[in-house]
């Protein structure tokens, strides 16, 4: 899976969802306890290889958002 990033602000959150939707990708959310509070992170995935996944990243990059390659 790819990890677009981990979001307090809900604008900013909807707003890259919605940037890496327009690829075509699908996206999901996961809330996560931080030592600084919570964040919701924006993922994409599952993917069907390292090298899938890697493409994925790299179209996400291009938008300037951040994207990391996540082997779970």
């Amino acid at each position: 899976m790819v990890q677009v990033g981990a979001y307090t602000e809900p604008a900013k959150l909807k707003e890259a969802r919605q940037k890496v939707e327009q690829l075509g990708f699908k996206t999901y959310t996961q809330v996560v306890d931080t030592k600084d509070g919570k964040r919701v992170r924006v993922r994409v995935g599952p993917l069907t290889s390292r090298a899938e996944a890697d493409k994925a990243a790299s179209r996400i990059k291009g938008l300037g958002l951040s994207a990391s390659v996540l082997m779970l």
